[in-house]
């Protein structure tokens, strides 16, 4: 080919064709440009691919580390939520108890061991470090997979200082009450050494003294009022981890339709909306709530922290209620949070006998203390059951401005009813 070209140019020039020969010139260097352009061009597609395949391996890895996090992080959720769901037992029921049976005394050694159980949250930040010494990350620079997995690995060094103080806190209470060498202590460790009634009989003051030291009751309220914080940013880091896997493996580095869909359960403590979860397991969640009564007359009646449930067990009265609220401020009379983002309140009910009415209410920051606020009424069975009732049902109450978020009251006759669970649904 190089052979027929030159023959072209030398017959050119010795046939004087000189503005020929010139044109022929010109044309041959812009297809040798031509060429180089299209080999770069080439070239240049090869090494995007190359860099493509990197990056994918990259946010691969990403995926799987995230996917690890979220089983770790699920697990240390659920054994957290076990442990403070069993401290109203503990504090409120047994220690008013006359009498700790056998069963008394292994849930407590249950509890105790639990929360002795110093676990952390570490997640794998293999991928993410390799991305980042890799140079990759700036292929994803301003786009939304880049802002979450920033999101994403913040909140993994948030959650990494704060387990650090938790635990800390938890070690030095629980080494206050390791150190004061109780005497029987043993069968609080293992109460199935406990023999026959009469030992048991005999124990009781010793188990009492243990179980109900104030360095004991000081580890069960540092567990239940520091444990609620780090469970939300367990539920948060959950939540955005499934959502960076989503787009991973489906090879979406923009927000889509579903997103907003799927990171709607994230939850600011800092913010102005108000916590979903009021109840669990029979639990108000002590760090967004508090629980308060009322009675005609301040007729007293019984509130029983059961395990898994609370109960409340009410003589024959005008009304009684009990209420779940915002925490006290000393600066606001009436703290409020925004639930207007909710649809739903879900309630877990079930009354002794069944045939029980209670109605559920909720109040604004300015609706007077005269029982005129909106009550929707539920009538229980004996079994545990799902109530759901739309927030539309609870106008004219300002959800914006809502100061408590659920009361049950009881009407007139005696009654005894179960809750488990109080959530509020999107």
């Amino acid at each position: 080919m190089i052979k027929f070209f030159r023959k072209i140019r030398q017959r050119l020039l010795t046939e004087n064709k000189f503005s020929k020969y010139l044109l022929y010139a010109i044309g041959e260097i812009v297809l040798v440009v031509i060429g180089i352009l299209i080999a770069l061009q080439i070239n240049n597609w090869n090494q995007k691919k190359l860099e493509q395949v990197a990056l994918t391996g990259y946010l691969n890895s990403i995926s799987k580390n995230i996917k690890e996090d979220i089983k770790k992080a699920e697990f240390l959720r659920t054994n957290r939520v076990n442990v403070i769901t069993r401290i109203p037992h503990m504090t409120w029921t047994m220690i008013r108890s006359d009498y700790l049976e056998r069963t008394d005394i292994k849930f407590a050694s249950e509890t105790l061991s639990a929360i002795s159980n110093f676990d952390y949250f570490t997640a794998d930040l293999s991928g993410f470090e390799s991305i980042k010494n890799s140079g990759y990350l700036r292929e994803l620079q301003g786009q939304d997979i880049e802002n979450l997995i920033y999101k994403y690995y913040n909140l993994v060094q948030e959650i990494t200082i704060k387990e650090k103080d938790y635990n800390e806190i938890l070690r030095n209470a629980y080494s206050d009450f390791s150190s004061k060498g109780f005497e029987k202590i043993i069968y609080i460790t293992y109460p199935d050494y406990i023999g026959d009634k009469q030992e048991l009989t005999n124990l009781q003051p010793y188990l009492k003294d243990i179980l109900f030291h104030p360095t004991a009751i000081a580890l069960y309220n540092q567990t239940y009022l520091k444990g609620p914080a780090l469970i939300v940013q367990l539920e948060n880091l959950n939540i955005i981890g499934n959502e960076i896997v989503r787009m991973i493996d489906n090879n979406i580095q923009t927000f889509d339709d579903s997103t907003a869909k799927n990171l709607e359960g994230f939850f600011d403590t800092s913010g102005t909306v108000g916590y979903s979860k009021v109840l669990t397991n029979g639990a108000e969640n002590g760090k967004f709530f508090n629980t308060g009564f009322a009675s005609a007359g301040n007729k007293p009646f019984e509130m029983i922290y059961g395990i898994n449930e609370y109960t409340i067990d009410v003589p024959k009265n005008e009304w009684t209620v009990v209420y779940f609220r915002n925490p006290s401020n000393a600066l606001v009379e009436r703290p409020t949070k925004d639930f207007s983002c909710y649809k739903t309140l879900k309630l877990e009910l079930k009354g002794d006998k069944g045939g029980e009415t209670v109605s559920v209410a909720l109040k604004d920051a300015d609706a007077p203390d005269d029982g005129s606020e909106t009550k929707v009424p539920l009538t229980l069975s004996s079994k545990w059951e799902t109530y759901e009732i739309p927030l539309s049902e609870f106008k004219p109450t300002n959800l914006k401005e809502l100061f408590i978020v659920a009361s049950l009251i009881l009407i007139d006759d005696a009654n005894k009813i179960s809750v488990r669970n109080i959530e509020y649904v999107k």
